[in-house]
C-alpha cells in the first residue's frame, strides 16, 4: 500500500484546479464576466422578465443573454440599447449582445 499511496496525487479543490490550469482559468474568467454582465443588465429590465433570463456565453464577439421564453426575445430586443448602456456604465461594454431562446425540442 505504501508504493500505491505515494503514486496517487493529493486531491485538489475545484478552485485550485481552475486557477492552475490555463484553459480552465480562461473558462472561469469568461463565466464570471458573463454573470457580471447579467447582474449589470437586470436592474434595467422589467421585474417580470428577470426570472426568465440566464447568462450565456461571453467571448470576443460579444455576450449572449438566454431566455426560455420566445416571447421575451421581442421585449429584450426593444431593451437592447438600455442593456448596452448599463453594461458600458459598469465597465463591461461588449461588441454585441446576442439574444437567444432555449426552446424545448
Amino acid at each position: 500500500m505504501g508504493r500505491f499511496a505515494d503514486s496517487v496525487p493529493l486531491p485538489r479543490s475545484v478552485g485550485a484546479t481552475l486557477r492552475e490550469d490555463q484553459s480552465l482559468a480562461s473558462l472561469a474568467q469568461r463565466l464570471a464576466r458573463s454573470e457580471a454582465c447579467l447582474r449589470a443588465v437586470l436592474p434595467v429590465l422589467p421585474a417580470a422578465l428577470r426570472p426568465h433570463l440566464m447568462a450565456g456565453p461571453w467571448d470576443d464577439q460579444g455576450w449572449t443573454l438566454l431566455t426560455r421564453q420566445a416571447a421575451a426575445l421581442t421585449k429584450l430586443r426593444q431593451l437592447q440599447p438600455l442593456m448596452e448602456q448599463a453594461l458600458e456604465q459598469q465597465g463591461l461594454a461588449v461588441p454585441r449582445i446576442r439574444l437567444n431562446a432555449l426552446l424545448p425540442r
